[in-house]
């Protein structure tokens, strides 16, 4: 099982309390869940992917595949609510970086560029390959928030008339040639920044985060939490005004793990939020 982030922070930050019920929202390879349980704490896992599910189940954890925007119905189904904490991890694991075959990693340049967490809609490829300049551009900025965006959408739609761009290796081509012309030397900082944005609009998950923190608060009881890890400023930004929409019923923190620890390279880019029902 790979390292998983903020892990000793993120379960301190639920504050488990022996025999009461938590929710695992993003299972991935079980690394919070099994803490929890460590802590005392009785879990259901919920993961997209699964692959994730049935790894899960072979651990004897108790993990129901599902996206966590239908976490209220999922809970209910199951009949475990209320819970006393729900926890979001927002990245994805290492072994679906490594080993999904998805095209999630930049480095995997032989891999279709496909980015779906499950079996269906529409792949990264149909969308670069169908996508308006305007709407890529959009994404890129929205998503990526990295200068190349209008150069990348444009550069795009004029390549994929001479060729498709279905594999890693098409996609990092197209990049290092605009970083090449702009004279940066960042590559691997924006391919990291073009492929999650790229996730994120296959998968459409902000609007995924967006319900799945509605859903949380309705089924989490008073005084118990919802605590989120971020990875990319818009993630944080919408768990933020999420929380500040709804001031006077529930209370917001972070957690500035940095200052009790050194980080982990891969954990310099997260964010750990905590949310407080009132």
């Amino acid at each position: 099982m790979h390292t998983t982030v903020f892990l000793e922070e993120a379960v301190d930050a639920l504050s488990v309390s022996k025999n009461k019920r938590y929710i695992d929202a993003t299972y991935g390879e079980g690394g919070h869940y099994q803490q929890i349980v460590e802590h005392g704490g009785i879990v259901l896992g919920i993961d997209r992917d699964e692959n994730q599910v049935e790894k899960g189940k072979k651990r004897n954890h108790t993990v129901l595949k599902g996206a966590f925007a239908d976490i209220a119905d999922i809970a209910r189904k199951a009949l475990w609510m209320p819970v006393a904490g729900v926890l979001f991890d927002l990245g994805l694991s290492m072994e679906q970086l490594a080993k999904s075959e998805k095209g999630f990693s930049y480095k995997k340049s032989d891999e279709i560029l496909d980015m779906r967490l499950e079996k269906k809609g529409m792949t990264a490829a149909h969308y670069l390959a169908g996508a308006s300049t305007d709407e890529l551009q959009n994404m890129f900025e929205r998503y990526s928030e990295d200068p190349i965006s209008e150069d990348l959408a444009q550069t795009i739609v004029k390549i994929r008339k001479q060729r498709p761009i279905q594999r890693v290796g098409d996609l990092t081509n197209v990049i290092d040639v605009i970083l090449e012309k702009q004279q940066r030397s960042d590559n691997e900082k924006v391919y990291a920044r073009i492929f999650q944005a790229l996730r994120i609009v296959v998968n459409d998950e902000l609007a995924q985060l967006e319900k799945g923190l509605e859903g949380a608060i309705e089924i989490v009881e008073r005084n118990g939490s919802i605590v989120v890890i971020s990875f990319h400023s818009v993630e944080d930004r919408l768990v933020k005004q999420f929380a500040n929409k709804r001031k006077g019923t529930m209370s917001m923190q972070v957690m500035n793990v940095a200052k009790k620890r050194p980080l982990r390279s891969f954990e310099r880019s997260a964010t750990l939020r905590i949310i407080t029902k009132l």
